[in-house]
């Protein structure tokens, strides 16, 4: 076995971007709670429809989000990160796995995506005789921390993301962060293809369910928990942020208040669709079809009185100066 980097745990999140980060930002002595991480990077009011020869709700929706503007949104939470991405072809694993590595042999953990399973996970170490990496996600409790290099990236995309240095942040992540959440919010932020995002995304989520689309079982009951999830905790991110900035605190209030009720209005597709058996049966059921479709419907819309409040919440911070 590879010498490993001692006192790092992934957090558990079902976004597992912002799991991997919580467990690097501790590492680091940086401890923030995971409302914080998620709501200050913009993971919270992420949303996207993952879609592919006419199947919805696949479960790759909830990881196609803006990988580059991460270096920055993840400075927020007080420590900066720099990026490694590219094809993961022989020359740009190599490149990757390089990488990797010179920053572990300095004791400073990786981010990566793609090891065990499609989710993010800490690389913290290698073992270079069997090559491969040392990691952590949600499989490594199952199947081990060692990932071989032959078997990574496994869906052509090298993506390692790595702490440099703490940095000094101000309230000014506060108001960028409410930036971010407005452009998720309104789906103007894409991943480099067509799929729905935002708002626009929870409805055709709701059309797809209203039709005849067919629906993936097991990514729809996963897309609904990280969904509902991040929800609550930009809900509980929004309350913090409206207290710490009286000056905008009545819109900041408005936007948690509907956050809370769209994790409401979710709450009965969780068990209609529970993960991972994802209903059996019931993503086919027409008039569960329709009631799910209606659901999510009122979770659009508390989300439209999210991004208006968030809104009038940013013009009141700019206008304060």
């Amino acid at each position: 076995m590879g010498r490993r980097i001692e006192g790092l745990e992934l957090a558990p999140n079902w976004t597992s971007a912002a799991g991997a980060l919580e467990g690097v930002l501790r590492h680091a002595g940086i401890d923030l709670p995971r409302h914080a991480v998620m709501g200050l990077t913009g993971h919270a009011f992420h949303f996207c429809l993952g879609g592919k020869g006419g199947v919805v709700a696949l479960p790759s929706g909830p990881a196609s989000f803006d990988r580059a503007a991460m270096v920055e949104r993840y400075g927020r939470t007080g420590l900066r990160f720099e990026r490694f991405a590219g094809p993961a072809d022989a020359a740009g694993k190599a490149a990757g796995a390089a990488w990797a590595m010179e920053r572990l042999d300095a004791g400073v953990p990786v981010i990566g995506w793609d090891l065990h399973l499609h989710e993010f996970g800490i690389i913290d170490g290698y073992d270079r005789e069997r090559g491969g990496f040392l990691v952590q996600d949600v499989l490594t409790a199952q199947v081990g921390p060692f990932v071989a290099w032959e078997n990574w990236a496994s869906l052509g995309e090298v993506e390692l993301w790595a702490p440099t240095e703490a940095v000094e942040v101000g309230p000014e992540v506060v108001t960028e962060a409410l930036r971010t959440a407005t452009a998720l919010l309104r789906g103007a932020e894409g991943g480099g293809d067509d799929q729905p995002r935002g708002i626009a995304g929870l409805e055709a989520w709701a059309a797809a369910l209203e039709g005849d689309t067919e629906v993936d079982r097991a990514g729809n009951a996963y897309t609904l928990a990280v969904l509902q999830a991040a929800r609550a905790d930009g809900a509980h991110f929004l309350r913090d942020v409206a207290a710490a900035l009286p000056g905008a605190a009545g819109p900041v209030e408005r936007a948690a208040r509907a956050l809370e009720e769209e994790v409401k209005a979710l709450a009965p597709l969780i068990t209609l669709f529970p993960f991972p058996a994802g209903g059996h049966g019931n993503v086919q059921v027409p008039g569960l079809r329709r009631a799910a479709a209606m659901a999510l419907r009122r979770a659009a819309a508390w989300e439209r009185e999210c991004l208006m409040a968030l809104e009038a919440a940013v013009e009141e911070l700019d206008a304060a100066g």
